[in-house]
C-alpha cells in the first residue's frame, strides 16, 4: 500500500513539473505582449508631442525639398545643416519617432543659425545590427541648406 502511494505522489509531482515550462512560456508571452502595448502607448504620446512642436516651429521656418522656395527669392545662404535622430528605431512606431525627432532638430538648428527656410531637404537612414541582438536598428538623418528668403510682398490686389 505504501509503495502505491509513493508512486501516485511521484506521478502527481511529475505532472506538475511537466506543466511548469508551458506555464512559464505562457507568462513570458503575456509579459512581452503587455510590454509591447505599453511601449507603443509611450511612443505614441512622444510622437504626438513632437508633431505639436513641429507644427509650431513650421510657422517660423519653411522646410522644402526643392533647391529654392517656390515664389521666394533666396537672400542669403547660411550653410549646411544636418540632424541625426536620438532614437534608435527597431519598430515602425520608433522609426516614426526618430523621423520627427531628426526633423525637429534640423528645424531648430536652422532657426538658431538665423534661417527662415531650409531648402534641399533630404532624409537618409542608417541601418545597423545592434550588438548582441538579432534586431536591425535604424537611425534617421535629415540634411539640407539653411537659407534666408525674402518675405512675399503683398500684391495690390491682396491689399484691396
Amino acid at each position: 500500500m505504501e509503495a502505491s502511494m509513493t508512486i501516485a505522489a511521484a506521478s502527481q509531482t511529475s505532472a506538475i513539473f511537466s506543466t511548469l515550462p508551458l506555464l512559464a512560456l505562457l507568462l513570458f508571452v503575456i509579459a512581452v505582449f503587455r510590454w509591447n502595448r505599453r511601449s507603443k502607448a509611450v511612443t505614441k504620446r512622444q510622437l504626438d508631442q513632437l508633431e505639436q512642436q513641429l507644427k509650431i516651429i513650421r510657422n517660423e521656418i519653411l522646410l522644402v525639398t526643392t533647391n529654392a522656395v517656390p515664389g521666394e527669392r533666396t537672400v542669403r545662404t547660411i550653410g549646411y545643416v544636418e540632424a541625426l535622430s536620438e532614437a534608435e528605431a527597431a519598430s515602425d512606431w520608433e522609426y516614426r519617432l526618430a523621423e520627427k525627432q531628426a526633423l525637429l532638430d534640423l528645424a531648430r538648428q536652422g532657426l538658431a543659425m538665423g534661417a527662415n527656410a531650409i531648402v534641399g531637404l533630404r532624409k537618409s537612414n542608417a541601418h545597423y545590427d545592434q550588438a548582441g541582438s538579432q534586431w536591425r536598428v535604424s537611425r534617421v538623418t535629415y540634411q539640407g541648406t539653411a537659407v534666408v528668403v525674402n518675405q512675399k510682398v503683398p500684391s495690390a490686389e491682396a491689399a484691396a
